[in-house]
């Protein structure tokens, strides 16, 4: 009798921590953890690889179309890419890159769509990972 409970007992030890693995595995994987995307979003046009559209306007354009399609947020700042085409040309170009927190793939790409016709862009880098952890921090006095 002795053996078989420690059988049991054994048995119930070994299904605990496999449950417990499981919760800590399942708490890694992506429908459970916030994806975050990051938008690169060029300014010199695709055709003349110069630029077209002053940066002012460019940037209201991001900006405008951001708010439109994410009224709820986003961190947009300014960069410059460089970047080698096919046929090997390099261009370094004025960049607004854009993140995007709590936010739906289909939104984002709809308004890459929209910035792509705007700006008259062949691409626009659409950066999508996982975040390991999103806080809106409101201190250390907030609980």
């Amino acid at each position: 009798m002795k053996k078989l409970g420690i059988i049991a007992l054994c048995s119930l030890s070994a299904i605990a921590i496999g449950l417990s693995s499981w919760s800590l595995a399942r708490s890694f994987m992506p429908e459970k953890r916030d994806v975050e995307y990051a938008m690169y979003v060029g300014t010199n046009d695709k055709e003349t690889y110069q630029l077209e559209i002053p940066i002012e306007e460019a940037r209201d354009i991001v900006h405008n179309t951001l708010m439109d399609h994410f009224p709820n947020g986003f961190t947009m700042y300014e960069a410059k890419g460089v970047w080698r085409d096919e046929k090997n040309v390099v261009t370094l170009e004025y960049t607004f890159v854009c993140i995007l927190e709590h936010v739906e793939r289909a939104e984002v790409y709809k308004t890459a769509d929209e910035l792509l016709v705007a700006l008259n862009q062949s691409t626009i880098l659409v950066v999508e990972s996982l975040a390991s952890a999103v806080t809106f921090y409101q201190g250390s006095g907030v609980n």
